[in-house]
Parts: C-alpha cells; structure tokens; sequence
C-alpha cells in the first residue's frame, strides 16, 4: 500500500504576486463562506490525515502558531486559501499541524519579469503568442456568478493543468543561440516543484498517510508528475471530490 495524495489545485484567495492571478470579491460574505464550507466538507471525505500547503518551509513556525490560534478560537482567519481551507479543514479533522512544502530560493539570473521584456523587444512573434494564445487559455475563472467550487474544478480539469504547464513550455523557448533566456527562468520553476516533491515525500510516516496538497494551480503538472514517477504516491482524482 503507498501513501495517498490529493493535489488541489487552487486560486490565490487573498492575491498574489503570480504572472496568472485572480483575487475574489469578498470571501467573508455569508454566500462566499457557505460556499468555502461545501469546499471543505468535500474535500474532508478523502480523510486527510496531513495538510500540505504553498507556504516556503521556513515559515513552519509562524504558520503553526497561527494554526493553533485558530483552534483554540483566538484567530480571526485572513483571506488566504491557507486559512479559509487549510486551517477550517485541519480543525475539522483534527490534525495537529499544518506543513509548509514550499520554497523561493535563488537559481538562475533572471525573473519572469526581464525573460517577457527581453522576449518583447527581441523574440516579439513567442512573445506575441504566448500574450495572445497562451496565457488567456489560463486566465482564471471569473468570480461573479460562479461558486468558489465551480473555480476549483475548473482550474483542477486535465485540459486546463495542460494549458498551464504549456505555458511555461513557452517560456523555455525564449532565446538566442546559447542565450538560454527563458530557461534561466524555467529551471528555478522546476527546482521549486521539485523541491515541493521532496518536502511532500518528507511528510510521509507510513504507507496509510493520507496527504492533501492546497496549492495554486499552475504547479499541479509538475508535482503530480514527480509523485507519480518516485513511485511512492498514489496521487488520487481531486475532481472525484470536488464534483
């Protein structure tokens, strides 16, 4: 028997600095909350016993303090997704601690920002195209008249995890000669994934562990595919739950 996984892809509640974001109207509202409660009562049928969340490691602490202001009732929750679904969800099962699987360390020269300038002013036709084709295929779901639910599945379909990492396939192939512009940048986007892969394989304490992954959508491709290749994982259907 191995360790099962649920990766939920999800939208950046509170904003973010992504190059894809989208923050929702008000999340407080009583509609917004029932809606974020049907969420987690869906998500608790997979019977998580560890909570994994896109939080860089090194803020373990300050997360799980926050965690257990929050159920011993002494915490007001923020709009973070990590809050909203990672604290309400953990409290419900009664996990003990939230894991922080994430990291931003420093590879290559250049950001995404400078690899798009230097793609716009010297490779405009894959600048164009990744504009104009790419990234509106990945634009997130609109908030009004859709349920914070009906946004998870949409970001969580096979069709739209493709689109996302196609982007970035995109991105590799800025560039000139051995001018390796975009993929100064990708390479930092694999090691983060691949560093998740590695802190996520860390959780694990027995073949019986039941892991859910809350993390934004766009790095659902490259983890899924590292669990599943490590062999280690079975990564179950997060739309099995959502639906």
């Amino acid at each position: 028997m191995k360790p099962k996984i649920l990766l939920v892809g999800v939208f950046h509640m509170g904003g973010s600095s992504d190059m894809i974001k989208n923050e929702i109207d008000d999340v407080f509202s009583p509609k917004r909350q029932l809606e974020l409660e049907d969420v987690i009562r869906k998500l608790k049928a997979f019977k998580p016993n560890k909570i994994a969340v896109e939080a860089v490691k090194k803020a373990d602490r300050e997360i799980n303090n926050t965690y257990h202001q929050y159920i011993n009732n002494s915490l007001k929750l923020n709009k973070n997704e990590i809050q909203q679904i990672g604290f309400r969800l953990g409290a419900m099962m009664e996990i003990e601690r939230i894991y922080p699987v994430d990291w931003m360390g420093d590879v290559g020269q250049r950001n995404i920002e400078e690899v798009l300038e230097w793609a716009k002013t010297k490779h405009y036709e894959l600048y164009s195209s990744i504009m104009e084709e790419y990234i509106p295929k990945i634009v997130e779901p609109p908030t009004t008249g859709h349920t914070i639910g009906d946004m998870l599945i949409h970001l969580n379909q096979e069709k739209r995890v493709q689109q996302d990492h196609a982007l970035y396939m995109q991105i590799a192939r800025i560039g000139t000669g051995t001018d390796y512009i975009g993929v100064d940048w990708v390479r930092w986007w694999y090691q983060r994934n691949l560093t998740i892969f590695f802190n996520l394989s860390g959780l694990v304490s027995d073949s019986n562990d039941r892991i859910i992954l809350l993390i934004g959508a766009a790095h659902i491709y490259l983890v899924r595919q590292f669990l599943l290749e490590s062999g280690v994982f079975e990564v179950e259907s997060t739309l099995h739950y959502l639906q």
